[in-house]
């Protein structure tokens, strides 16, 4: 399995998939969000939002425990996909996502949700200091451990911002837990990464 940082691994990717190569981000785990273009190639930013006038264009971001996060319209004119791990859920990235789609004319009621392979709860243990961080509903307490459940935190903020829950989706796999099918930072150590591509050319089943 190799890693999507390597140029060659991105074009065989986007030739299954029948879509151009994609637009990548500076990513600083923060909660920047950009318009698909091309003049938004290689800034900083961790979220990509696509609506009318996209079509054509292909964007993406890198993971490798973080979630990434999809977010489209029901009809598949408005779409986006964010990355976030516990810094940018932290800092509100799955709020700021709703609202960016909905600043381009989506509304949040018509939002359907989908989460990426990433760190589940079970096995992503946290420091202390993440306490003062997240609504208990989002951390597990093993004891003197604790664990941040990225998922139930994109819930909440999703919920929050609007998306019914009934749109979101069910929990998805553990990039650490399943070593033949994912890449993991915190088991492999290394610059490797996946990438969640998005088009509005190819749409959700």
């Amino acid at each position: 399995m190799g890693s999507m940082k390597e140029s060659s691994q991105r074009d065989a990717a986007s030739a299954v998939l029948e879509l151009p190569n994609p637009l990548l981000l500076k990513q600083v785990h923060g909660i920047a969000i950009h318009r698909a273009a091309h003049s938004a190639n290689g800034l900083e930013g961790d979220g990509w939002t696509m609506g009318p006038g996209d079509e054509g264009l292909c964007v993406a971001v890198y993971v490798a425990d973080c979630m990434p996060l999809y977010l489209w319209t029901d009809d598949g004119k408005y779409a986006g996909v964010f990355h976030a791990g516990w810094r940018g859920m932290a800092a509100g990235m799955p709020t700021k996502a709703v609202e960016a789609l909905v600043e381009r004319g989506a509304k949040a009621s018509r939002l359907q949700a989908a989460f990426g392979p990433h760190i589940s709860a079970n096995v992503y243990k946290v420091g202390n200091e993440l306490e003062n961080s997240f609504p208990a509903s989002s951390l597990i307490r093993n004891g003197n451990e604790i664990y941040l459940d990225l998922d139930a935190d994109a819930r909440r903020q999703l919920e929050a911002a609007g998306v019914p829950p009934r749109m979101i989706g069910p929990a998805a796999p553990c990039t650490l837990s399943n070593e033949d099918s994912y890449h993991s930072f915190r088991r492999q150590k290394d610059g490797a990464r996946m990438l969640a591509f998005l088009s509005l050319d190819r749409r959700p089943a």
